[in-house]
């Protein structure tokens, strides 16, 4: 089948549901491990100890987790195909909910954490070649898709983690995951046995520059991954530190704390649904969403900086808004490459980028404060991070190539 042809726009799920809903469920479960710990570190804390390093380094596993994923993801699909990839992804996840859940000391909790989110590093790399497989004339509509279910994903197990641990425990409030990672399951394994005599369907797409030539050699590629850091370092540093840092210098409750949390995590739904979109219509001119992103982490941190007792909730909003890289990022992987194999390789470096680039914040900022004793050199250094960063990235992206053709041009 031709390019054109193979691109040309149906019907959203004509002939693709069981990979809709893979993705869709993937999406689902792809935060849980993340965004629904922090809250509950109260809760646990009462069944053992938790010590300021023990959270820095929970909060550090999930970037470390990813950047593996980043490293490891694109070999493992080349190797087993893209669903297989997914399935083990999906057995992680929930294999690691369990451990968490029977816990007995932090060490464990750790372990249980590490093993979910290696899960949730393979998936990561692996969504965006599986939306341009699956979805090559929907590109954009799917990632915002999945994108959105995403963002559900990390503002809802924060949401209820509380309510649920008052209800049945903690253990039962991480346990809860473990069910939708095992149901999206379902339709990838249905689709793996539905394509699996079919020796054409895995089969590599042409992609001579990526395995000539690493992605690292490409502008474009480095600036997708800065973009992807800066939403990353805000992120985790906030799921690590958000509840403890508004607690102490806004007054609030815990239960208001993980509220604010579900909040910063929220905001990321209208953007995941609305980012993919407007960048595919901005085309040449797509830096400009970087530049609006560094505005909204200036304000954001400037407001928790300065009045962080008033509006407590508009700082975390405008600060979370600031995230709209993430989608962002994750879009550009499938609009500034030509196929699968070279999304596959771009997803892959970038999430190295970032989650190595991420891994550092829990600590700094556990060190930072534990230097100085004051969330404002802190939240300051983040800022400051945030925004110095941004500017390479967009000075490249305005160029408006694809890694593709920068690899062919160094050639």
């Amino acid at each position: 089948m031709s390019s054109s042809a193979s691109n040309a726009p149906r019907a959203l799920l004509a002939g693709r549901v069981l990979a809709f809903a893979g993705i869709v469920l993937v999406a689902f479960s792809m935060r849980a491990a993340v965004a629904a710990l922090s809250p509950l570190i109260p809760h646990i804390s009462q069944s053992y100890e938790l010590t300021t390093a023990a959270i820095a380094l929970l909060g550090s596993i999930a970037p470390l987790s990813f950047a593996f994923g980043g490293i490891v993801t694109p070999r493992i699909e080349k190797r087993i195909g893209l669903e297989r990839t997914l399935i083990v992804a999906l057995v992680f996840m929930a294999l690691g909910h369990v451990i968490r859940a029977l816990s007995v000391n932090w060490q464990t909790l750790a372990a249980g954490t590490l093993l979910a989110l290696v899960g949730m590093g393979f998936a990561n790399v692996a969504m965006p070649p599986a939306v341009r497989k699956y979805f090559p004339d929907r590109v954009s509509t799917m990632t915002a898709i999945y994108m959105s279910v995403m963002s559900v994903s990390a503002f809802l197990p924060a949401l209820v983690a509380v309510p649920v641990a008052d209800a049945i425990g903690w253990r039962g409030s991480l346990l809860e995951w473990a069910v939708f990672a095992v149901i999206a399951l379902v339709p990838w394994i249905l689709e793996f046995r539905k394509h699996r005599q079919d020796t054409t369907f895995d089969a590599p797409e042409e992609s001579v520059l990526v395995r000539k030539i690493h992605p690292w050699r490409s502008p474009t590629a480095w600036s997708v991954g800065i973009v992807l850091a800066v939403s990353s370092v805000t992120g985790y540093a906030m799921y690590a530190w958000m509840p403890v840092i508004l607690i102490d210098i806004a007054g609030v409750s815990a239960a208001q704390a993980g509220a604010l949390l579900a909040l910063f995590a929220g905001i990321g739904l209208p953007l995941a649904f609305a980012t993919p979109g407007l960048a595919k219509k901005m085309g040449k001119h797509v830096h400009w969403l970087v530049t609006i992103s560094s505005l909204f982490y200036l304000v954001g941190y400037l407001g928790l900086l300065y009045t962080p007792e008033h509006l407590t909730w508009l700082w975390v909003a405008v600060l979370g808004t600031g995230c709209l890289e993430f989608p962002l990022s994750l879009t550009l992987v499938n609009l500034r490459t030509a196929n699968m194999k070279s999304s596959m390789a771009l997803s892959g470096f970038a999430q190295i980028v970032a989650y190595v680039s991420a891994a550092m914040a829990p600590p700094l900022m556990g060190l930072l404060y534990g230097t100085t004793a004051d969330w404002t050199v802190v939240l300051t250094t983040l800022m400051v991070i945030s925004i110095a960063a941004n500017i390479p990235a967009a000075v490249i992206l305005r160029r408006n190539r694809t890694v593709d053709a920068e690899l062919a041009a160094a050639t």
